[in-house]
């Protein structure tokens, strides 16, 4: 807790503060406050907890608001954060994963939906008035035990490996009020031979109404170690870096030969009683750091390098490298894994001047990352007894396609899949994308909320080559960005009047999947953009060529290019173009045309449309198209 204070500003300290409280109470006129007679708020003794002490020492909240609390009944056993707030990966820009304990039996449906508007106001609140980014999970304390997770009426919809979770919840929570979780306090080996773990866990709550059985981990399954593998490669396209060091730590559980099959959170809960006040000597990711060093200096020399260049990244804030603040114990370690490493001077220097590298070589980082992924995913698919019955499984099914399906996305390499950029570009706060055209080449410049300006960041011989690429990569919100094209033409759609890119954006939005269940089943293609450029300057009018985007179900696109032989009839142009746009037909995939001209064509999509209908349904008579001008015009 103290580690995760040093990081905060006032700001982040402040809410960190008033969360729980938040919580705790419900009254008109602070955020949370839900206006029904059915309560779902109050903490399990949270008066008696220091989060309330310092509420009134600070002064947070005005002294009639804490002097008037009535809760005569608590619905929030426990309240805990999760994850790597505490830690040595901590910044400034963690989020704040929370736990919201309960007893379901005590809450009817009413009540249930009361503590998730009470919660969803509270995360408003943070996000709007503090910036911060909060995410609540309301669990059952009686399914957490049985390792369930799901929503108070809902099925369990949830990929990620369960018992990894749990781990990480013991490995890493901070208890923030509440109950104190039983796994916390009991002894890792049971003396007394007379009682098993299920006569010494009731004993337990017996004598003590302070704690709560979340359950213990008794063994990891061979299916919940793939399922972690599978789950970390997903989550690489968000952070490889992360996604690399956690993977790793899951692959040496499996498939370990000479490493502890001890799970890290029973090592650190081991150190509880040696522990002072900052100790930093357990940090749960420098637990981490050092097993999966030792796994790699023990099983896999040859990828040693790569884990010890992630863990420097990981300690350094990545993908905004930079050394950790002086006189913190993240330095500390830091310096000590350089001097362990025999790191010299250049070879930090380097790491260090990460946020300088070129495009390729930050992508060569990311790709060797993912090449390492796949390498750990193959093994672990070629290592298990019956890999069929695990993917096969009814309760899990739907599961396990779904991770399989965004692992295969992940992974897949195509030559017409528009390419990813690297995290570094990413994560940029992007003000404007500039769009310049020049003799035979399209050129990007961006530039940041916070004045930056990164001239090329990337180029593409076709226009739309570049444009998917921003799309594919996120870069472009319309709520805080704009593109500009700096071109002679103007792009044209169905009307004789130019638009903007945000309407050839819109065409594909969303870009990406709204929900897991997209990969569900295998991709369809979805939306396709068509541009057709004309020929301004030798034979005006005339075609020069074409480029489409097609999108699929799971979000990925792809590009391609047609040239048209000069002087080519119009019809002529669009029976090629439609041939080659045939290959992506679906029954429901849209298609959205537009000109990149000086002047507006109004037969051009009459004619290609035509032409795609005859190629996709030879022998089946169009419906004529009426043009309607007045209609068009409103």
């Amino acid at each position: 807790m103290r580690e995760a204070i040093r990081y905060f500003t006032p700001e982040k300290l402040e809410i960190f503060i008033k969360i729980p409280f938040l919580i705790h109470i419900n009254s008109p006129g602070y955020p949370g406050f839900v206006d029904s007679k059915t309560p779902a708020h109050g903490i399990w003794h949270f008066e008696e907890s220091g989060f309330f002490k310092e509420a009134q020492k600070t002064k947070i909240f005005p002294k009639s608001i804490i002097e008037t609390i009535n809760v005569k009944q608590s619905f929030v056993n426990g309240f805990y954060h999760i994850g790597s707030l505490g830690t040595f990966t901590q910044s400034g820009g963690s989020d704040f994963d929370f736990w919201v304990i309960i007893d379901k039996k005590k809450f009817s449906k009413e009540r249930y939906e009361n503590l998730e508007k009470k919660l969803d106001g509270i995360l408003k609140h943070c996000r709007e008035e503090y910036s911060q980014e909060v995410s609540f999970f309301i669990m059952d304390q009686k399914e957490i035990r049985q390792n369930f997770y799901a929503s108070y009426e809902g099925e369990e919809a949830l990929s990620a490996p369960k018992i990894f979770l749990k781990e990480e919840f013991y490995r890493t929570f901070l208890m923030i009020a509440g109950k104190i979780p039983l796994w916390a306090v009991l002894p890792e080996k049971i003396i007394d031979a007379q009682l098993n773990m299920e006569g010494i866990t009731s004993q337990a709550l017996a004598m003590y109404d302070d704690l709560i059985d979340l359950g213990t981990i008794d063994r990891l399954p061979e299916e919940d170690v793939l399922k972690g593998l599978l789950w970390h490669i997903c989550k690489s396209q968000e952070d490889p870096v992360k996604a690399l060091i956690k993977s790793t730590m899951v692959f040496s559980y499996g498939f370990g030969k000479k490493i502890s099959k001890q799970l890290l959170c029973e090592k650190i809960k081991q150190d509880y009683p040696n522990a002072g006040i900052d100790d930093y000597g357990t940090d749960p990711y420098k637990s981490l750091f050092d097993r999966i060093l030792e796994f790699h200096e023990l099983e896999e020399p040859k990828t040693v390098n790569l884990i010890k260049n992630a863990i420097f990244f990981r300690l350094c804030g990545y993908p905004d490298i930079k050394m950790p603040e002086n006189k913190t114990p993240k330095l500390s370690l830091l310096r000590k894994y350089i001097s362990n490493w025999k790191l010299n001077k250049n070879q930090v220097a380097k790491l260090l001047a990460y946020n300088t590298w070129s495009e390729s070589e930050k992508l060569l980082l990311e790709q060797t990352i993912i090449n390492r992924l796949a390498q750990m995913y193959n093994h672990a698919l070629k290592s298990m007894a019956d890999i069929n019955a695990v993917f096969e499984n009814p309760d899990e099914k739907t599961n396990w396609t779904i991770l399989r399906n965004k692992t295969k996305h992940r992974l897949k390499k195509s030559p017409d899949k528009i390419p990813e950029c690297s995290t570094f570009i990413r994560r940029q706060n992007i003000s404007n994308l500039d769009i310049i055209e020049t003799p035979n080449l399209w050129k990007l410049n961006i530039q940041t909320h916070d004045g930056q300006n990164m001239k090329t960041a990337y180029k593409h011989i076709h226009f739309l080559g570049l444009l998917g690429w921003i799309f594919e990569n996120g870069l472009y919100n319309r709520q805080t960005s704009t593109i500009t094209i700096h071109s002679d033409l103007w792009l044209y759609e169905s009307l004789d009047k130019p638009v903007n890119i945000d309407s050839l954006y819109m065409s594909l939005a969303p870009l990406k999947p709204l929900s897991d269940t997209s990969y569900a089943r295998s991709a369809l293609w979805l939306k396709m953009v068509v541009v057709l450029f004309y020929d301004t300057q030798v034979q005006k009018d005339d075609l020069v060529k074409a480029e489409f985007m097609v999108l699929n179900t799971w979000g990925e696109l792809y590009f391609e290019a047609v040239d048209f032989e000069p002087g080519k009839h119009k019809e002529a142009c669009c029976r090629v173009l439609a041939k080659k746009m045939s290959k992506y037909r679906q029954d429901n995939l849209r298609v959205h045309i537009y000109q990149f001209s000086n002047a507006h064509d109004p037969d051009i999509v009459y004619l290609l449309k035509k032409a795609y209908n005859d190629e996709t349904n030879p022998g089946e008579k169009q419906m004529p198209i009426k043009k309607k001008p007045y209609l068009d015009k409103l």
